[in-house]
């Protein structure tokens, strides 16, 4: 905790900082840049939704509104992945479904609540590394399991049981926090 890292290899982050200070061009890269990764991993979780623009717009409006609380030490992507996730979850409960695409829909609502006011990162700090990095990639970054899997060479059953416990895991402390 409280350490500088050097996020300078995402596009993402070195857009940012540019955006941040004063190019206003690299602001507009920074958003059509944020558009497709965002879009990608909707549609992942949503398919072929007839209305996943308009949730990636929502998404691309709290991202520029809340653009101040982004901490410049932090990578921006799972900042803008957890905006993402809020604003699925919102578009889901505005249509009458829940969000099942979520492995674990109960702990993902309670530790959505939690995130929704805590840092991410400060949170996903307190989980084994495994159970942290397993969450970044399935309800940060959008993958599946299995994708989630390959990538770090592990198999389905071992990632849903590592995201199954880093959720479980994010119950405790937002039940901890609210006492």
């Amino acid at each position: 905790m409280g350490k500088q890292t050097d996020f300078s290899g995402d596009t993402l982050d070195q857009l940012m900082a540019s955006a941040r200070a004063g190019d206003s061009a690299a602001y507009r890269r920074f958003l059509s840049e944020a558009a497709q990764r965002i879009r990608a991993m909707l549609a992942r979780k949503i398919g072929a939704d007839s209305e996943l623009e308009d949730v990636v717009q929502e998404c691309l409006i709290a991202i520029h509104a809340k653009r101040h609380t982004l901490d410049p030490g932090r990578p921006v992507a799972p900042w803008m992945y957890a905006i993402a996730n809020y604003k699925l979850i919102d578009h889901w409960r505005r249509r009458g479904r829940s969000p099942i695409e979520f492995d674990d829909a109960a702990d993902m609502a309670v530790a959505a609540d939690t995130l929704a006011s805590t840092d991410i990162e400060t949170l996903l700090e307190k989980l084994p590394r495994a159970q942290a990095d397993a969450i970044r990639m399935t309800h940060i970054e959008g993958l599946s399991n299995r994708e989630a899997g390959e990538r770090i060479g592990v198999g389905v059953s071992a990632m849903k049981l590592r995201v199954h416990r880093g959720m479980a895991q994010l119950k405790k402390i937002a039940e901890k926090d609210r006492i």
